[in-house]
């Protein structure tokens, strides 16, 4: 199966962020690392991208932080949450209010993953 989608898949976490893509790539869709916001944030602004799937604690500016200066460059842009925390806060209602697509638990099961990434990578 091929993708013409292109991800971009950001997370602090080494190991995460490497099983994550190799498991999207093998479904077929491109995938573009970044460690931090702030590489999330010019390879957002560098490439068309379909989705977002972002880690919000992160060393440097933070998923929230990442968030709100992607959606201020774009509107637009489908971004989802993921975490291994449990979020409930002003932050999270207000990311909620400018089009926060989800929240992805993790660990997830990639089925989850998928479902999310064919939902909103249009």
């Amino acid at each position: 199966m091929t993708s013409d989608k292109k991800i971009l898949l950001v997370d602090d976490d080494s190991d995460f962020l490497e099983s994550t893509q190799l498991m999207l790539m093998d479904e077929g869709y491109e995938v573009i690392p970044a460690t931090s916001g702030e590489e999330a944030v010019t390879k957002y602004k560098e490439s068309k991208l379909d989705i977002i799937l972002l880690d919000i604690k992160m060393p440097g500016i933070d998923g929230f932080e990442t968030f709100f200066r992607i959606i201020k460059y774009d509107p637009d842009a489908r971004i989802v949450f993921t975490s291994s925390y449990a979020i409930e806060d002003e932050k999270f209602r207000r990311a909620k209010k400018l089009k926060l697509r989800g929240l992805i638990p993790k660990p997830f099961e990639y089925d989850d993953l998928e479902k999310i990434v064919k939902k909103y990578a249009k």
